[in-house]
């Protein structure tokens, strides 16, 4: 009897472990951290605070400062709302968004990961 509960203690305790693994935020190269969510559409990346981007050029250049949302989408194609659409990819060294006019969101050393494993997972490899 003892054996079966030190058993089920552990696969419990591993299934703790893979939820908070899940929880652990996604860090950009500009150290920014986001939250994944998943979706039939791809993925999407919402920053835990405000993010300070430049926006404009010359004397019209400006500050947005606002809580940002990355979507990065099944058929490589990207958004963010201050950049506009670009494309995006991984590669064994992370992965990242880049945009016209030379924005790029990276985040290195970093998997996307939904669980259960998505369809589309696998796709856009730089």
């Amino acid at each position: 009897m003892i054996p079966k509960m030190i058993a089920a203690s552990i696969v419990l305790g591993l299934w703790g472990a893979t939820a908070a693994a899940e929880d652990i935020p996604y860090v950009s190269s500009e150290g920014h951290e986001y939250r994944l969510t998943c979706t039939r559409d791809g993925y999407v990346l919402t920053s835990m605070a405000p993010v300070s981007r430049f926006t404009g050029q010359g004397a019209a250049t400006q500050v947005a400062r606002r809580t940002e949302t990355l979507y990065l989408g099944r058929s490589c194609d990207s958004f963010l709302d201050v950049a506009g659409a670009g494309t995006w990819g991984w590669a064994n060294g992370g992965f990242g968004a880049e945009f016209p006019g030379g924005l790029r969101v990276m985040f290195p050393r970093q998997e996307l990961y939904c669980a259960p494993r998505v369809s589309y997972a696998g796709a856009c490899r730089w």
